[in-house]
């Protein structure tokens, strides 16, 4: 121990002082050695020893060193959370600012790659806590302290995402060595600003062979933070009228978030693992607006104003999960298995009334719209590993589940008899199995896999509504990457990969909503749809400079989408699978560390989209990228300065019929560490603390029975402050085992709704 602590101090040292003193330590060891056979002149040795440990304590020596937060594996990037100080007072929505090929633009909303399509992992699993509509404010109720590492795993593979979404973000929790005791984290955060709020608490204990951690966050939404105001116009082609409309709107909301994990060590070869967690979010909705319609002079048709509130709005998530691993003798040998419960049931009530009426277009004066839907989700699974020769490895699984929706739709219209009331449920069983080889040494490395699921539909309508129906679907997915390393720096690597996605409740509950100006309802008959991805990644890592190149070519043939049309002044839309989509593009990033006390991390992505239906004779193509970046720079008296901020740009194409607005937000932190340990942590920030408070996106619809545009003014500019602290000494996290369940396939259901709401201040959106 004492040679290799004088070896790390004397690493600044000169080399010509180093080879002296490493002499010197030899000779001392060589004698030291012998004492039990020559006594004599021991004392002399070691009085000359300590000349040389005197010599150099005469002055501290500091060693500075920046840390490579970022690893590249064959199917994945990893961002080092742990060793990322700003991670003291970040929370993990805030984190994912930093994480290569990861986006959050100024309404929260996540992207990889430029991409929606992806999946959120804990600990290597689908958590369907990660599955909400709400789920960028679960993520802000976690503290990124809690997080050891983020993975984006842009190759699956057949084991990991078969099924699914093309890309997975993986939040792995803190896994330190174990020893006995308590740790935790608590924190709040306010936003000066509009009253909001975050509170956030995590503990972790151990005793013996057992360790467990809670965790538990709150976040508080109020009518300010959450302000919104539209405007927009659409031109029916056939007709020549125009419908204008308006609104404002606050969507208050309290979000709860949280889970137990535990682990049990059985033995060196064994180990059972728990899980149980959830959330809950009720969101009252407070909204006003306008409509009007015009002829083709111009002259009114109708107007009336809309009253909407929501007396019964929310949502929540239960999950749990047991892991059983076993582990052989022969060094990566492990057999695993898994069983997963998820439920999630979902409840919108929303009352409309009409006031200031002209020409009413139908015959009753506002309406009530009861939507209940439920999920339940069984998932059975298996998975072995075994190595063979020397650098092979083969993976098998097989995997079951069973899923049960039920919804419960009724439009009540006051005034009218019009009412309808519909009841849909639907059973979707799935059995797969898959294999796969992965082969790496230190040049080369390679993986390739097969997956094989049928898929069982049966759609029923216990109130007669509808045909019960049921279908069998039958789907092969490949995938394969091989990865070449020039050096321990740069690396090249090929991918090819497929997914598949089966629609949710949602696209396929045949409930028909109908209001004076737009209907909507699903379709029934969707069946799953398939994507292919080629990708070309070169990678640079070094201490200082990091950055990745990414080419791609994406293609599908029958993605699940929106069918809109015009029937009688009012808009239509539903949902097919007809979709024809091409892709290509290129994604980067680049991490610069100039000085031991600046970081700077820059994301990109471009790419031009092609989409056609041609049921339909509609095609739409365009140009579109983002850019986001991160500088953190360590000033005096231990503070730390954060500033970064993103944009969209081009256009954004976001089906046949348009473009999306682009987005755009700054933000700026300001923390400071203090007690022993660094303990407390306080910080200051602002989101968007210069500009409007109300930030900008345009919407277009160009293709279709109609155009228009689409106005949206949403409030961005926030002020807070956030304070954390740390307490006990534990180094211990709960274990997990190396492979569990990953269900990932559904699109467009309560499991996994897509959606945004305000944030926090700093850089915390």
């Amino acid at each position: 121990m004492r040679k290799l602590l004088l070896e790390v101090t004397l690493l600044a040292f000169p080399p010509a002082v180093f080879a002296q003193t490493q002499t010197a330590l030899a000779q001392e060891n060589q004698v030291s050695s012998s004492t039990q056979s020559y006594a004599t002149g021991v004392d002399s040795v070691k009085e000359d020893s300590n000349k040389y440990w005197k010599r150099f304590r005469l002055q501290e020596v500091t060693v500075k060193a920046q840390r490579k937060l970022i690893k590249n594996d064959i199917d994945r990037l990893s961002y080092d959370v742990q060793h990322d100080n700003d991670s003291k007072t970040q929370n993990t929505l805030e984190i994912l600012r930093k994480v290569p090929m990861v986006s959050v633009d100024g309404q929260d909303n996540i992207k990889v790659k430029g991409s929606s399509d992806f999946k959120i992992y804990r600990n290597g699993h689908p958590d369907p806590s990660f599955s909400s509509s709400n789920v960028n404010q679960i993520l802000k109720s976690i503290p990124a302290t809690m997080i050891k590492k983020i993975e984006v795993i842009t190759d699956p593979g057949a084991k990991e995402d078969a099924e699914g979404t093309h890309y997975i973000l993986n939040i792995v929790m803190n896994d330190n060595t174990k020893i006995n005791g308590v740790t935790g984290t608590i924190g709040s955060a306010v936003d000066v600003l509009h009253g909001s709020s975050q509170e956030s608490g995590y503990i972790t204990a151990q005793t013996g062979k057992l360790i467990f951690s809670v965790n538990y966050g709150f976040v508080h939404a109020t009518k300010g933070a959450t302000q919104e105001k539209q405007h927009g116009d659409t031109f029916f082609k056939d007709s020549k009228q125009t419908h204008y409309s308006s609104m404002f709107e606050n969507t208050p909301l309290n979000v709860h978030f949280g889970n137990l994990n535990a682990s049990y060590t059985i033995d060196s070869l064994n180990l059972l693992t728990l899980s149980f967690g959830g959330y809950y979010y009720k969101i009252k909705v407070n909204s006003d607006g306008t409509d009007h319609m015009v002829d083709a002079d111009g002259k009114t048709i109708y107007q009336y104003s809309t009253h909407l509130t929501t007396p019964k709005y929310n949502n929540y998530n239960l999950n749990g999960r047991m892991d059983y691993q076993h582990k052989t003798k022969l060094d990566g040998e492990v057999l695993t298995a898994s069983y997963m419960l998820s439920t999630t049931r979902n409840v919108d009530n929303e009352q409309t009334n009409y006031s200031n009426m002209l020409n009413m277009p139908v015959d009753y004066h506002g309406y009530s719209k009861n939507n209940k839907e439920h999920f339940v989700e069984h998932t059975f699974q298996l998975d072995y590993v075994r190595p063979f020769l020397k650098y092979n490895k083969m993976e098998w699984g097989a995997k079951y589940i069973n899923r049960e929706n039920e919804s419960n739709t009724s439009m009540l219209y006051d005034g009218s008899d019009a009412n309808t009331y519909n009841k849909f449920d639907h059973n979707t069983q799935i059995a797969a199995g898959y294999g796969e080889w992965i082969y790496a040494n230190k040049k080369w490395a390679a993986r390739a896999g097969l997956r094989y699921e049928y898929s069982y539909l049966n759609a029923k309508y216990p109130d007669g509504s509808g045909k019960n129906f049921h279908k069998n679907l039958n789907d092969w997915v490949p995938s394969a990457s091989i990865k070449y390393n020039f050096n321990m720096s740069n690396s090249l690597k090929f991918s090819y990969a497929t997914t598949i996605n089966r629609p949710g409740i949602s696209f396929l509950n045949p409930a028909d909503i109908n209001t004076p100006t737009a209907e909507n309802y699903g379709n029934p008959g969707l069946n799953s749809a398939r994507k292919s991805a080629f990708t070309l990644e070169y990678m640079h890592i070094s201490p200082k400079f990091t950055y990745n190149l990414s080419p791609y070519y994406n293609f599908s043939n029958n993605q699940i989408s929106a069918i809109q049309f015009a029937k009688s002044g009012k808009t239509i839309s539903t949902f097919d699978d007809a979709l024809h989509t091409k892709s290509l593009g290129i994604d980067g990033f680049i991490q610069a560390a100039p000085f031991t006390s600046t970081s700077i991390m820059i994301n990109g992505h471009i790419e031009k989209i092609f989409m056609n239906n041609q049921q339909l004779g509609i095609s739409l193509n365009g140009w579109s990228g983002m850019a986001t970046a991160n500088i953190t720079q360590v000033l005096p008296w231990k503070l730390r300065l954060n500033i970064g901020g993103g944009s969209s740009f081009g256009l954004n194409v976001s089906s046949v019929y348009g473009y999306r607005g682009n987005w755009y937000y700054h933000y700026i932190a300001l923390q400071r560490s203090f007690m022993k340990d660094d303990r407390l942590t306080v910080m200051i920030g602002a989101d968007n603390p210069f500009g409007n408070h109300y930030q900008k996106t345009t919407s277009r619809t160009v293709h279709g029975d109609y155009t228009g545009h689409q106005f949206n003014y949403q409030e961005a500019k926030e002020i807070g402050f956030r304070i954390t602290y740390r307490f006990g000494k534990l180094k211990a996290s709960v274990k997990k085992v190396e492979n569990t369940i990953h269900n990932n396939d559904i699109i467009g259901g309560i499991k996994n709704d897509a959606g945004s709401s305000q944030g926090m201040p700093g850089g915390q959106k």
